[in-house]
């Protein structure tokens, strides 16, 4: 635990010392200073909430795209037969790709929107255009 307590510290440290070094004035360099907790919380929560609601809504879209392009090739989407069969392959395939997206799609949102506009629905991949 105290480990953890030092190595976070050391982070926190290391990423404040960096940042007002961009700043153009005093008052920059304050509002900087003071939104680096804000800004680092808003990633972590990105985190957090955001990559399972990515995977979710990744999953979810290849599921049904894959579904409704192997049914179209053994009869159409339209009818439940053809869906069903398609079903059998693609809901494996279009979860395995929907959480490889989600984690990744989820994980860049979480720390560029996380980071320019803390808590903000694009940063917990919530947006209509989440990618």
């Amino acid at each position: 635990m105290k480990k953890l307590a030092a190595t976070l510290a050391a982070i926190i440290l290391s990423a404040g010392s960096v940042a007002p070094a961009f700043a153009d004035d005093n008052k920059d360099m304050l509002k900087n200073t003071a939104m680096l907790p804000v800004r680092l919380a808003a990633v972590t929560a990105g985190m957090a909430v955001g990559i399972p609601v990515a995977i979710m809504r990744s999953a979810s879209n290849h599921v049904i795209d894959y579904t409704n392009d192997m049914a179209d090739k053994i009869g159409g989407h339209d009818s439940f037969p053809p869906v069903a069969m398609a079903s059998v392959l693609s809901v494996p395939f279009g979860l395995i790709a929907g959480t490889a997206d989600g984690v990744y799609y989820g994980g860049k949102n979480a720390i560029s929107s996380g980071y320019e506009k803390p808590f903000s629905t694009a940063s917990f991949s919530l947006d209509s255009e989440y990618k």
